[in-house]
């Protein structure tokens, strides 16, 4: 299996152990992933590869499904 961005693969492997980095090194090593470990996956490095705790844009489509998002809101 091809990796698909080597640069992208090193960052995600040194981020933090949040939801979607699993999901995110999986796909970048070009591995087949599910829809819901792909939002996973862009949630983790929409959120620098998971230095934010929370997400605060509502706006994006992934948003109600974002494992980042706050509950109760």
């Amino acid at each position: 299996m091809a990796i698909i961005d080597k640069d992208l693969l090193a960052s995600a492997k040194l981020g933090l152990a949040r939801r979607g980095k699993r999901e995110l090194v999986k796909y970048l090593e070009g591995e087949k992933i599910t829809r819901a470990q792909g939002v996973r996956a862009k949630c983790f490095d929409c959120s620098g590869m998971g230095e934010q705790k929370y997400c605060d844009m509502e706006h994006c489509s992934l948003y109600p499904f974002s494992p980042y998002r706050k509950r109760g809101i």
